[in-house]
């Protein structure tokens, strides 16, 4: 299965160096241009093997990230994908907003099942049992086939 995403927050960042561990395809989905962008030495043998991808919708002069171009790219890479996991969105947050959108568009969203997602899970997001995520994972795998 690929992952796709920003992996910009701190979080994120952690979660991409565990995947590169592995040995499904990745795309970094930066919210910039990515001309001209340094990669870092850990992405290097991800790339060499052909399974990291980085790819932007932003024009040349789009150099900068920003919470304009943040939103832009949280919705390219939904567009891009076949369901979006949102591991927590607070009650009115910017998060939150942009899952009732993605449902909206008929788009699975799933989320951990949690009392603190009880909003996202109310909206429509599919709860994932934190207790069976490679169950949940071999699901996604068979859905995307």
């Amino acid at each position: 299965m690929t992952v796709i995403g920003g992996f910009h927050s701190p979080m994120e960042k952690e979660c991409l160096t565990i995947l590169l561990r592995g040995s499904q395809p990745v795309i970094i989905c930066p919210a910039r241009n990515i001309n001209g962008m340094r990669i870092s030495k850990e992405y290097r043998q991800s790339l060499d093997d052909g399974r990291l991808l980085f790819l932007s919708p932003f024009e040349e002069n789009q150099r900068r990230i920003s919470v304009k171009t943040s939103y832009y790219r949280n919705f390219f890479v939904a567009a891009l994908s076949s369901v979006v996991f949102v591991a927590h969105a607070g009650p009115g947050s910017k998060t939150e907003a942009f899952c009732r959108e993605i449902i909206s568009w008929q788009k699975p969203i799933y989320t951990f099942d949690s009392h603190y997602n009880k909003n996202l899970i109310e909206m429509g997001a599919q709860p994932v049992n934190t207790d069976n995520v490679s169950e949940w994972a071999n699901f996604l795998g068979t859905y995307n086939e």
